[in-house]
This record gives C-alpha cells, sequence and structure tokens, in this order.
C-alpha cells in the first residue's frame, strides 16, 4: 500500500515550502544588497548557505540518521531570524538616511525573510515538543 504521508514526499510538504521561500527571499537579499554595495551582505549569505544545507538533508531523508537534526535547524532559524531581523532594520536606517533604493529592497525582503524564519522556528518547536511527547510515550 502506498504511503501519502507528508514525510513519504518532502518537496511538497510544508517544511519545504517554508526553506524554499526561505532560500528564495535570502537570495533576493543578497542580489539587492550587492547591487547596492550595502551594509551586511553576509547575513544574508550565511542563512541562504544554512537554508540550502538543511533542504538538502531534509530531501535525501538524512533526518532519520541524524538525531540532532530538529536541534539544529532550530538553532539556524533562531539565528537566521534575529540575525536578518537586526542587520535588515541597521541597513534600512544606513539605506533610508543615503536614499540608496536597492539597498531599500534588500532590507525589506530582509524582514520578510526574517518573518519566514520566524515562522518555522515556531514549527520547528512544534515539532520538537511533539517528539519530546513520543520518547516519553515509548519510555513509559
Amino acid at each position: 500500500m502506498a504511503d501519502t504521508t507528508e514525510d513519504s514526499n518532502f518537496i511538497f510538504s510544508r517544511k519545504a515550502i517554508v526553506l524554499t521561500l526561505e532560500i528564495a527571499l535570502c537570495l533576493i537579499a543578497t542580489i539587492c544588497k550587492a547591487m547596492s554595495f550595502g551594509c551586511y551582505l553576509w547575513g544574508s549569505i550565511v542563512e541562504l548557505v544554512w537554508a540550502i544545507i538543511i533542504f538538502i538533508v531534509y530531501a535525501m531523508k538524512l533526518d532519520v540518521l541524524l538525531r540532532f537534526l530538529p536541534w539544529t535547524d532550530f538553532f539556524r532559524a533562531i539565528t537566521g531570524t534575529l540575525l536578518l531581523f537586526i542587520c535588515s532594520l541597521v541597513c534600512l536606517k544606513f539605506a533610508v538616511t543615503n536614499e540608496f533604493s536597492m539597498e531599500i529592497a534588500g532590507s525589506v525582503f530582509g524582514l520578510l525573510a526574517a518573518t519566514v524564519f520566524g515562522f518555522d522556528t515556531l514549527c520547528i518547536i512544534k515539532q520538537i515538543k511533539e517528539l519530546n511527547e513520543e520518547s516519553n510515550i515509548i519510555l513509559i
């Protein structure tokens, strides 16, 4: 019988859509910031690379081999939220005072990416909580 659960096809799962959105927004923010030669380009690049790595790990179903992956993913998402939020606010203030339009666009996409990373953080917290409840049931 065919398995039609969310785990059987990662590409169409909510996690894949969120990771794809994170990758796309970080890529757009990186391109906009690179075009303006603005500030803090490295933040969006680091989060872009981490999102691609996590996407590949989940797509290749290596998450069943790595027990610590939900926590790694949690720290990636929470640092992405904080890093992109703070860097985008600083760059937005810098761009508005100096009237750099591409830097403003990059900062706005960085803030959108920070929002998506925040949503991913909340989803990961829910996933970790469910994993802990399952492990407590098995141990009893």
